[in-house]
């Protein structure tokens, strides 16, 4: 009785959510969320868009808003005080990620924790498990971006990108990259509006860690490749100055 209790349960809150999807981005694009979702129970089958944001093209800043702003990068100790709130989102990972030696930079309205950003310390962002690329050094791979409810309206994540790029340890860069799955239809709005431009698909499909992935010819291009762990490790070291 309880199991059955709990599959009407997440029945409900999985047709609410897509109730919400529809109201927001329409039947179509629903549909089509439904339907990767429902084929991803079985194995892996995705899209994925990688997306860049140049300096040239990163957003104005609205100078009355933008003094009100400030960003810092974290401590191990706000993360982990941040983890016990539970309120901020960080990934599983934070802990792993901060002592590999990402970046996670902390913004800050009116003084007040507001969000968050990371930027990956190596060339070799892991997109999903089985897949790992290396992208061009010229670009800063920045992942998990959040703004809490209570503080958006703010141009916060605008302000973020500008922290980032302008920040010493990234002023050579010629802008940022990342990804976005194709049915993340928020998200996907999001960058849309900071500046974001798509510039290439990664075509997914396989089971458990075995994935086979295609990266289109712009993609190609660039310079950015799959690579495997051992090839991983070695551009780390050379990121790190190692040999």
């Amino acid at each position: 009785m309880k199991c059955e209790r709990q599959i009407t349960v997440g029945a409900k809150s999985r047709l609410k959510a897509l109730a919400e999807l529809r109201s927001r981005f329409g039947t179509a694009k629903t549909l089509q969320h439904a339907a990767f979702r429902f084929v991803n129970r079985f194995f892996h089958f995705d899209c994925l868009h990688v997306i860049v944001l140049r300096r040239e093209n990163l957003r104005p800043l609205d100078p009355a808003k933008a003094a009100r702003l400030s960003t810092k990068i974290a401590t191990l100790e706000q993360l982990k005080e941040m983890k016990k709130q539970g309120c901020w989102g960080l990934p599983e990972k934070t802990v792993d990620y901060f002592k590999r030696g990402d970046t996670c930079l902390l913004s800050y309205v009116d003084g007040n924790l507001a969000g968050y950003t990371w930027a990956l310390e190596s060339r070799c962002p892991t997109l999903v498990v089985g897949l790992t690329l290396s992208v061009p050094r010229e670009y800063l791979y920045n992942f998990c971006g959040f703004t809490h409810p209570d503080f958006r309206g703010y141009g916060l994540q605008s302000f973020r990108h500008h922290a980032l790029l302008n920040h010493q340890q990234w002023r050579d860069r010629k802008g940022l990259l990342g990804f976005v799955v194709h049915t993340n239809c928020s998200s996907k709005r999001g960058q849309d509006k900071s500046g974001y431009r798509r510039i290439g698909k990664i075509y997914i499909i396989g089971r458990g860690h075995k994935l086979y992935a295609h990266l289109g010819r712009s993609l190609r291009s660039m310079g950015i490749r799959r690579i495997n762990a051992v090839q991983a490790k070695d551009e780390v070291r050379q990121t790190d100055g190692r040999t």
